[in-house]
């Protein structure tokens, strides 16, 4: 007797368990960044990854300084997008090394985009979709939209910078 009942308590908690678990697939695709590539040309006019020095990055709308180690440089980051706004505005300063001379720029942009709510299922809740990107005002040498709807899954920047 005693041995049917440990059994149906270990089947009782089992069944509670499984019915209290949410078949919840919440992993959006959806991403509220924008990634960037810092490029350069070589003589034969090819793209090269261009490593770049940002002493820091400010943007208003999403109330943030973004500093990085003086020592540190990168080609490839990303910068948080408002969810409040339908633009973002960064203010770049960064240094690059030109033939053994180091050089400081300030450089700005300023992206426009729309934004799209979507309720996938009641466990997951909102999710908001960025789309539709594109510069208002940017003051880089060139710069190239790549990808304008921001989702996980791709694998390219959305932004190319180029740098020379």
């Amino acid at each position: 007797m005693e041995s049917i009942i440990k059994k149906s308590v270990v089947l009782l908690l089992i069944t509670v368990i499984f019915a209290c678990d949410v078949d919840s697939n919440c992993g959006s695709i959806n991403v509220d960044y924008v990634t960037f590539s810092t490029v350069t040309l070589n003589a034969n006019l090819e793209e090269r990854p261009k490593e770049v020095r940002f002493d820091s990055i400010f943007s208003p709308q999403t109330d943030s300084i973004f500093i990085l180690n003086d020592t540190v440089t990168i080609s490839n980051f990303r910068l948080p997008l408002s969810p409040v706004e339908n633009q973002t505005d960064f203010y770049f300063y960064y240094s690059i090394n030109n033939a053994g001379d180091t050089i400081s720029y300030g450089d700005t942009i300023q992206f426009t985009y729309e934004k799209r709510n979507r309720v996938d299922s009641p466990e997951c809740g909102i999710d908001m979709e960025f789309f539709g990107m594109d510069t208002a005002f940017q003051t880089f040498d060139s710069l190239v939209i790549v990808n304008d709807t921001l989702k996980r899954t791709v694998n390219a920047p959305n932004i190319k910078l180029f740098i020379f």
